[in-house]
């Protein structure tokens, strides 16, 4: 796992970007339908286009999709996907310590 934050021109998009945006797309149309919980962890308002946004739009369209947002500030969802999206806003660090024990 890395960090990719929007810092310079070079903001991830080379050609390792492009293969991978591919293969989620392909994943996506697989899983239409499917269950699916998505697990979106600290992704704010930065790029929303990229994470957020298409992750409320996936919850939304799909009966069978769950949203798991954790985010320590703006841990929100539309009202539509209320229902369809579980909120943590907290310290990822407190998160996984519960998890452990």
């Amino acid at each position: 796992m890395e960090m990719n934050l929007r810092s310079d021109d070079s903001f991830v998009q080379d050609d390792g970007w492009y293969e991978h945006a591919r293969l989620y797309k392909e994943f996506l149309k697989k899983a239409k339908d499917k269950n699916l919980v998505l697990l979106e962890i600290g992704v704010g308002y930065n790029t929303p286009a990229i994470i957020r946004y298409p992750f409320e739009q996936m919850t939304y369209l799909n009966n069978n999709t769950t949203l798991i947002r954790i985010k320590k500030d703006y841990a929100t969802c539309p009202t539509a996907i209320k229902e369809k999206t579980m909120l943590f806003d907290e310290d990822i660090d407190n998160i996984l310590s519960k998890l452990n024990n």
